[in-house]
């Protein structure tokens, strides 16, 4: 059994392929939180146990929606643990006769609001599911912290109206539920290319796609346009996309999206320890919303680049000088009548500020959070590579 956080897929499949449905099983520190019960869960939680010791018996439960992919063996599932969903998926659920005398099982939570389960810190996001069908009201998708990493169990969704997605970024692990490859907004659910844009903007490093029929792409075969996939693919094949567009996008090997099997287990992976000279480049990742990074060039000069969800700006400067540890300037390149930006960037308590300015005109000046070992690393950077 794992000693840190680990989580297991116990099912992967959309309720018309039959099988084991969607869900996620997140561990640590003996405690299991179970995302979802549909059928054939618990034969897989059974088998799980077997296989890697952990218990059987989830502790707490977090339901997404009232589907009945999600909760057809909830009733035999839950036993005596702890369930959560909101209020009106509760409303649906105890209207079930096999979960009518459930209700004192279950605490209601708010969108938005989070709240503890066991050594866990979870916030619902509410989620739009709605497409051909009428979405269910209530519907949530949960992002879950503990042992210092963050997972989000993110299917069954179309849209997250109102959501903050600054409590989005930078999962360590995100689970996206994928109806199909091409856009079909009739199905209620995002699909494999609209994770990719997903997995972009949230930052996530590891993400596993489930819940894939590719049905409904069978409708681009009637378009002699369509140059995706036009029908079903299978596991394999659908990987093989996946892989093939990161290679093509220039994502390959920043970002890791695998398509889940029943019995996957995910463990974080090993932070490289910072030994050593940093060297000429260095990325950090913010703890919200941007990355940025400092490359100095063999001929002297910087390059800066500092991206969010939607924009990149790449700038060159000149004549960079350090300013104690924690400060560094950058003059404007110039070529005849041109005139670049300048720089300046200060670490001061867990923070980041960056300026890029030309003449008076801000391009980019923004505070980022950065972690602890980031803001060292910055510092260290600084000191290696600057007078």
């Amino acid at each position: 059994m794992e000693s840190g956080v680990f989580a297991r897929i116990n099912g992967v499949l959309p309720d018309v392929a039959g099988g084991t449905n969607t869900s996620l099983s997140v561990f640590f520190d003996g405690f299991h939180l179970l995302v979802d019960a549909g059928n054939g869960v618990a034969a897989s939680l059974k088998s799980g146990a077997g296989e890697h010791g952990y218990k059987e018996t989830p502790d707490a439960v977090l339901i997404t929606s009232a589907r009945k992919e999600h909760v057809a063996e909830l009733a035999s599932v839950i036993g005596s643990a702890r369930g959560y969903c909101t209020a009106e998926c509760l409303g649906q659920l105890t209207a079930m006769p096999q979960l009518a005398d459930k209700r004192s099982n279950f605490t209601t939570v708010q969108p938005g609001q989070a709240f503890s389960a066991g050594p866990f810190s979870i916030t619902p996001i509410a989620a739009n599911n709605a497409g051909d069908a009428p979405g269910l009201a209530g519907s949530a998708i949960y992002i879950i912290e503990g042992g210092g990493k963050k997972v989000i169990a993110g299917w069954d969704f179309l849209t997250l109206p109102g959501a903050d997605e600054k409590l989005m970024w930078k999962p360590d692990l995100l689970v996206l539920g994928t109806e199909t490859y091409n856009e079909h907004p009739s199905t209620g659910m995002i699909s494999v290319s609209e994770a990719y844009n997903i997995v972009r903007r949230w930052n996530a490093k590891d993400c596993y796609i489930l819940h894939y029929s590719g049905e409904k792409d069978r409708e681009d075969a009637k378009n002699q346009w369509h140059r995706g996939p036009a029908g079903p693919l299978s596991p394999e094949e659908l990987q093989k996309a996946v892989d093939s567009h990161l290679l093509v996008s220039g994502q390959e090997g920043k970002f890791s999206i695998r398509v889940a099997r029943e019995g996957m287990v995910w463990t974080p992976a090993e932070e490289a320890q910072d030994e050593g000279p940093v060297g000429p480049k260095i990325e950090v990742e913010a703890l919200e919303k941007y990355v940025f990074s400092l490359e100095k060039m063999p001929n002297g000069r910087l390059t800066v680049a500092v991206e969010d969800s939607i924009n990149r700006l790449t700038s060159e400067f000149v004549g960079a000088k350090k300013s104690g540890d924690s400060s560094l300037h950058a003059d404007p390149e110039k070529s005849g009548f041109f005139k670049g930006p300048e720089l300046n960037m200060t670490i001061s308590d867990g923070t980041v500020r960056l300026e890029i300015i030309k003449g008076k005109k801000p391009m980019f000046a923004n505070s980022m959070p950065v972690s602890e070992k980031d803001a060292a690393r910055l510092k260290k950077y600084i000191q290696e590579n600057f007078a």
